[in-house]
């Protein structure tokens, strides 16, 4: 069975075209993930090769892509550092019991270096005792910032904590200039509807909604100097039937102009190893431009 390609306009494509081109896919899980297998719908989805339909349309109003990364503050002091050192050295000398503060202190070694460190656990377990008891929340900068005129360095540093997942939006006017334009932009809308929504197993389940294959097009290949996506989930659906801000139909009733407005998001993150190739002359292929 061949896979149905819907396209607006109907005469968009020759060997120069610049489009956008869209493919739905059945949802395929990517499983449990283990330190020896790469589990991940993207991945799953895309080998699986099933593709209900094809759609084209112009290339949207706006193009661009952003990747962003999570990077956050972290605050350990050197005091708390050299802590948690000897809390574990506290913890393996401990045997038997419940390890508390009193008895990670008294694994601290002698020394004029560790008294900083044991007065610094002492004045801690002072300030929990005290908070506990009078129901406030005194801390230990406020205590030595009234006593010594000086806090606890909290060597603020800036760490990666997390990836993100890479969303996109696309916008398109579009004037159906003939009835059978008319109907092949009604079956567009239809099949990006039915596509993006979860699907009844029986009363009890929700099947996944399908999936998109997105990607920019030049005739038959893919753009050389454009993002590639990832497999991507359609989140959101906005059909303007009103694109001029006024009604008005052809003699059937088919809108004059549509705004249609797609928005995606990938199922998985950008990592450094998608982008394998390096361009190593002036001529660029798809893979240089990567995602």
């Amino acid at each position: 069975m061949s896979t149905q390609v819907l396209r607006y306009p109907q005469d968009i494509i020759d060997a120069t075209t610049d489009y956008f081109f869209l493919e739905v896919l059945e949802y395929k899980p990517g499983g449990l993930p283990g330190f020896s297998s790469n589990a991940g719908a993207n991945e799953t989805t895309k080998n699986a090769n099933k593709v209900k339909a094809s759609i084209i349309l112009p290339m949207p109003d706006s193009i661009g892509s952003v990747n962003k990364v999570g990077w956050g503050d972290s605050r350990i002091s050197a005091l708390a550092g050299a802590g948690l050192n000897i809390a574990g050295l506290g913890i393996e000398a401990v045997t038997g019991g419940k390890v508390t503060q009193e008895s990670v202190i008294a694994q601290i070694p002698s020394g004029d270096e560790y008294d900083g460190i044991r007065k610094y656990f002492k004045s801690k377990a002072s300030i929990e005792i005290v908070n506990a008891v009078a129901g406030t929340n005194i801390g230990l900068n406020d205590v030595l910032g009234r006593q010594a005129g000086q806090i606890v360095n909290q060597n603020l540093e800036l760490l990666f904590g997390s990836v993100s997942i890479r969303p996109f939006g696309f916008n398109w006017d579009i004037t159906p200039r003939s009835e059978p334009e008319s109907k092949q932009v009604l079956q567009i809308i239809k099949t990006l509807k039915k596509a993006m929504s979860a699907k009844k197993q029986g009363n009890a389940f929700l099947v996944s909604p399908d999936v998109f294959r997105i990607s920019y097009r030049t005739g038959q290949t893919n753009h050389k100097y454009l993002n590639k996506f990832k497999i991507c989930a359609m989140q959101d659906i906005g059909v303007d039937y009103t694109g001029s801000g006024a009604y008005a139909t052809y003699p059937d009733g088919t809108p004059v102009h549509y705004r249609l407005s797609l928005a995606f998001q990938e199922l998985e993150p950008i990592y450094a190893n998608d982008y394998d190739t390096t361009p190593t002359s002036n001529t660029m292929t798809f893979d240089d431009a990567g995602y």
